[in-house]
């Protein structure tokens, strides 16, 4: 029930604070000691109320489309997988929030620009997200797990027909299609370490960090999985920066 109750907060986050700019809203909302992660945004809840004044400040969009959401909850984690315009730049987020007693209370989350070229051909974002099987959760999560260090860190794609099916529907833009595609990507990029696994059904999504051409990244990795195998992937990263508007890092 948690879950259910954190996503409606998180939605209405979206509707009243980021649709509306609702500024009364928005100091109820977040707690006094609230933790940011978004490197250009201070912490704290003046940092986050700056950061919604500023978007109030900003001409309006006639007639914006309602952006396409991916949900996924897990005990006091949202995620939220969605696709915004910004600046008359089409943009693809992964937002992450822990809820506490009823308020947001930290936020992490990595923003690209929308790739125009696909190795695959499939939509970067678009594809289910109806939440099924929840009495997977865990067994998914720790298939991911292992997934992510046996493949992913320890790079034994041999063994990767273990955890993937053979047709799997990649939506990397910079990935080809299939368990080649996955190699061929991995072993240009080195994957650290993971921070966190969020699940829920038949939805895993990974937050870690990883290296790429010598610079620090931000990885959000988004599985769908059926029967124990990972069966469609998504992903979200972003380049950390050296200099932040806070201390608190962005993992």
């Amino acid at each position: 029930m948690e879950q259910y109750i954190n996503k409606l907060i998180v939605t209405d986050f979206y509707k009243k604070v980021i649709g509306e700019q609702d500024l009364e809203y928005a100091k109820r909302i977040v707690t006094e000691d609230y933790i940011q992660h978004n490197p250009q945004v201070r912490t704290g809840k003046a940092g986050f109320l700056e950061a919604i004044a500023f978007l109030k400040q900003m001409p309006k969009q006639k007639n914006t489309p309602t952006p396409f959401m991916r949900i996924i909850a897990d005990n006091e984690y949202v995620i939220v997988h969605l696709n915004v315009e910004f600046g008359g730049q089409k943009k693809i987020v992964l937002d992450m929030f822990r809820i506490e007693n009823g308020l947001i209370a930290e936020h992490w989350d990595a923003i690209q620009n929308k790739s125009e070229i696909s190795l695959n051909g499939n939509s970067e974002i678009e594809g289910p997200i109806l939440i099924e099987n929840e009495k997977a959760t865990i067994q998914n999560k720790k298939i991911v797990e292992d997934f992510t260090n046996q493949i992913l860190i320890e790079g034994n794609f041999q063994t990767l027909k273990n955890f993937v099916v053979p047709d799997l529907i990649q939506h990397n833009p910079k990935m080809n299609k299939g368990l080649k595609g996955i190699a061929e990507y991995y072993q240009k990029i080195k994957i650290q370490k993971v921070h966190k696994i969020i699940g829920q059904g038949n939805f895993v999504v990974t937050q870690s960090k990883a290296i790429v051409d010598n610079e620090d990244f931000v990885f959000y990795d988004i599985y769908r999985l059926d029967n124990g195998l990972i069966i469609e992937h998504w992903a979200v990263s972003q380049i950390i920066p050296e200099v932040m508007a806070h201390n608190n890092g962005m993992i």
